[in-house]
């Protein structure tokens, strides 16, 4: 059993113990749509219009957008599921503050705050793979990976921070 040296490390090891339990049921719930977006299962579940099967078009260009579309949404799910699972495991295994703060770290939330742009993009699409046959673009789509970037540029400076003062002691 680890022992914790302060409170604030036991937080952070709650939290990233959540958070990967959170995205863990995420994941869960993704492989389901596809299942049934696939017609895989037939389970009906009153879980929103977002789990039942697509409704292919017969038009060839509305096709590609669905086709695009559902690709699009499920590399941008597994990928940010992925990279942010990666992060809550990097400081979940470095709970020293010296260790946390690192140059790989900050690769995973660059790599997150693209990812979040797509997923946003293609999440709020996702009604045209039930028939909505319009594109469209909202201010979330932008809120939610611009919050992602001003915690990547502070994370940086956090990084470049703790490298000099190790340089200095």
């Amino acid at each position: 059993m680890k022992v914790y040296c302060n409170s604030k490390e036991k937080m952070i090891n709650i939290v990233c113990r959540m958070v990967l339990i959170i995205l863990v049921g995420w994941f869960l719930l993704f492989l389901f749509q596809l299942l049934r977006w696939t017609n895989s299962i037939n389970v009906n579940v009153d879980l929103g219009t977002q789990i039942r099967p697509i409704a292919w078009s017969s038009v060839k260009k509305v096709l590609t957008i669905q086709w695009v579309e559902l690709i699009g949404y499920s590399l941008s799910t597994i990928i940010l599921i992925f990279l942010s699972s990666k992060f809550m495991t990097n400081c979940l295994g470095k709970l020293d503050i010296k260790r946390i703060f690192n140059q790989h770290n900050i690769k995973l939330l660059w790599g997150i705050t693209l990812a979040d742009f797509f997923f946003e993009f293609f999440s709020l699409n996702i009604d045209i793979l039930f028939g909505l046959r319009e594109i469209q673009f909202s201010s979330g789509t932008i809120i939610s990976p611009l919050l992602f970037l001003i915690m990547t540029l502070m994370y940086e400076v956090a990084v470049s921070v703790t490298e000099e003062n190790e340089l200095t002691i």
